[in-house]
């Protein structure tokens, strides 16, 4: 367990898990922004097709950093130093260590942090400081619904074990005097990323790792994605499944089909209903479309100003 002090452990028990109302209004402007990107139709489906399948791709995609985004604002509350996207360097006897034949008995071994020796940077998603604990720990965070593509995960397991041996000293040298243990990991919440299991934080082991009720409040940001995002593409289905219901059913067809048609017909009858919301829904978009950009622009102003 991470967070020992006593007050701390006070104020999780006191607010439990709560990812804040802006996160779970961020999770549903993700789900509509996800209905509304512009697209490219694939010539194997239908625009109507296409478009739903952009959404959902879409979906997925901006699940990872509200992810990222709910796991930051638990440790921020416990409280903790957190830094987001950071470029942390590695060093050349990091790497040599790392690349080991005897690597599994230095895992745990610190050393100092050479900045005459700087081998290369890693991008780290989550760098949090526990100073009044003496532990910090750097964070690559994976949505994890896909294997990582072979390259990229084992530079990344490259770059993470050799960030391990010398993140507390690098820490010390930023200013952060109390540090004295560090860890680099990844955070891989649906567990099926690929990487290593010794470098791995999966969803069942995320609350006893960091000692906070994290996932909870990953499922409340989830669980709003995707009312919203269930609303959206129910408005897309709309114009698919009209489509369906009009095209002429072959007649040597007509006996298999003869159980599902009044399936159909219901759900034609459910959809024309719908149907009314759909123009409303698509109206929206360009609001949503605007809206996205402006936080985009937002995001990038913050980050070339810290």
């Amino acid at each position: 367990m991470r967070i020992t002090d006593r007050a701390r452990s006070e104020h999780i028990n006191s607010n439990g898990a709560n990812p804040g109302a802006k996160l779970l209004e961020d999770a549903r402007r993700a789900a509509k922004a996800s209905a509304c990107a512009d697209f490219k139709p694939d010539p194997l489906f239908s625009p109507e097709f296409s478009r739903l399948i952009s959404a959902s791709t879409s979906a997925a995609k901006r699940h990872g950093p509200l992810i990222e985004k709910a796991i930051a604002g638990e440790l921020e509350r416990a409280p903790m130093t957190v830094l987001r996207n950071v470029a942390v360097p590695i060093t050349e006897g990091g790497l040599a260590m790392s690349e080991s034949r005897d690597y599994s008995t230095l895992v745990n071994k610190q050393i100092d942090f050479d900045d005459k020796r700087i081998a290369d940077v890693v991008d780290i998603d989550i760098l949090a400081i526990d100073e009044s604990n003496g532990w910090a720990g750097a964070f690559s965070v994976k949505r994890g619904g896909g294997l990582t593509e072979p390259r990229k995960r084992k530079a990344n397991e490259r770059e993470l074990r050799a960030l391990n041996f010398t993140l507390a000293s690098w820490l010390r040298h930023k200013g952060y005097r109390t540090v004295e243990t560090a860890t680099a990991a990844v955070i891989d919440y649906l567990g099926q990323s690929g990487f290593s299991k010794d470098l791995t934080i999966d969803r069942d082991a995320i609350d006893e790792f960091f000692g906070l009720p994290i996932v909870a409040g990953i499922d409340a940001m989830t669980a709003a994605m995707s009312e919203a995002l269930n609303s959206e593409l129910r408005n897309l289905l709309v114009p698919i499944m009209r489509k369906m219901s009009e095209d002429e059913t072959p007649h040597d067809m007509m006996g298999v089909m003869e159980g599902t048609a009044p399936t159909l017909l219901r759900a034609r009858r459910r959809i024309i209903t719908a149907g009314s919301d759909t123009a409303s829904a698509l109206a929206t978009c360009n609001v949503a479309r605007r809206q996205n950009k402006a936080d985009s622009l937002g995001q990038q102003t913050a980050l070339s100003g810290s």
